[in-house]
């Protein structure tokens, strides 16, 4: 058995706990999981944010590590309930568009195989929303599970 290398997007959705599910099905004992949350920039960087507060440094409150800190405690707890079924967990937090970030991650840590919940939204969703799964799948240089 050749060791894989597996993406997972994690956002604590259900559709992300499906994922992990599925993922750890399909997984050796000797494969490798990095477990990816991405904190979208909007959380840091809306215009809508900086009107309300004008006067206060957004990006030392973010860097401060705020949202990062509560991300990488929620993976720390992910990972203690599937550590022992794989050879190595990885956990990686980034912060920007989480479909660019899926896959520079992707590319980062030379995976063999992205896993990512669907969260279906349906047509108008997607439209509105623009699908994080779609970009992912799309744009992909490995192959993507998506899981629904």
């Amino acid at each position: 058995m050749v060791m894989k290398r597996l993406l997972i997007a994690y956002d604590g959705s259900e559709a992300s706990k499906k994922a992990i599910d599925v993922a750890l099905k399909c997984s050796h004992e000797d494969d490798e999981i990095t477990l990816l949350t991405v904190i979208p920039a909007e959380l840091s960087e809306s215009s809508f944010t900086k009107m309300l507060l004008p006067t206060i440094d957004l990006s030392e409150i973010v860097k401060s590590g705020t949202f990062k800190e509560k991300a990488m405690d929620n993976l720390s707890k992910v990972v203690k309930n599937i550590e022992d079924k794989v050879k190595k967990v990885h956990i990686a937090v980034e912060t920007g568009d989480p479909a660019d970030e899926i896959l520079i991650s992707a590319k980062k840590h030379e995976t063999d195989i992205i896993v990512i919940g669907y969260k279906g939204y349906g047509k108008e969703g997607r439209f509105l929303l623009g699908s994080v799964t779609d970009k992912v799948v799309r744009h992909a240089g490995v192959s993507v599970l998506v899981v629904r």
